[in-house]
């Protein structure tokens, strides 16, 4: 009996979770303000990140977490703040937004529903790495790792890069004293 009301529980999670993370990605689309997109564009994310905990994935769902999360929408806050001057008129643009929204869900689902009915054993399929394959132990060991299988010198490389990313659109953005 606690395993059909696990079960239950995990569908009620999914689904709210699922709900949740489509209205802001719809929001995230329709706001007027670039801000306000922004951080609905957080709220995607941090869902993906719970539906990857669901899943046992540790690992991306904290991967997620900081970097497109905690990275990626914050350089976006960051150049909206820096560049943009938010009390001004929206763009204007000739095609409706809501059509060319519609356009690309449709396209989008067409696809995704094509391949769906194509993998008949998706839900049956038994994965086939071992269970330790993907623990956050093994991939944390093998992402601070210096010998040749591991991952030390990327992993600080991109931190550098994303660094030196933050000086150069702090410095591009930044006004000088004569533009003010």
């Amino acid at each position: 009996m606690s395993l059909i009301s696990d079960a239950l529980f995990s569908d009620i999670v999914f689904y709210v979770v699922a709900a949740a993370m489509i209205l802001s990605a719809i929001i995230t689309i329709t706001a007027k303000n670039l801000l306000q997109s922004a951080v609905f564009l957080i709220v995607s994310f941090i869902g993906t990140a719970i539906l990857y905990l669901m899943l046992h994935a540790e690992f991306i769902a904290m991967a997620q977490i900081m970097v497109y999360a905690g990275g990626v929408v914050i350089f976006v806050i960051f150049t909206i703040l820096l560049t943009s001057h938010l009390g001004e008129a929206t763009l204007n643009i000739k095609l409706p937004r809501n059509f060319i929204a519609l356009a690309i869900a449709g396209g989008l689902l067409f696809t995704v529903v094509r391949f769906l009915l194509k993998a008949k054993d998706i839900q049956t399929a038994l994965p086939g790495a071992h269970s330790d394959y993907a623990s956050l132990p093994q991939l944390a060991l093998r992402l601070l790792s210096s010998d040749p299988s591991g991952f030390l010198i990327p992993f600080e490389l991109v931190s550098f890069i994303l660094l030196v990313t933050l000086i150069c659109a702090i410095t591009i953005a930044r006004k000088l004293k004569g533009e003010e």
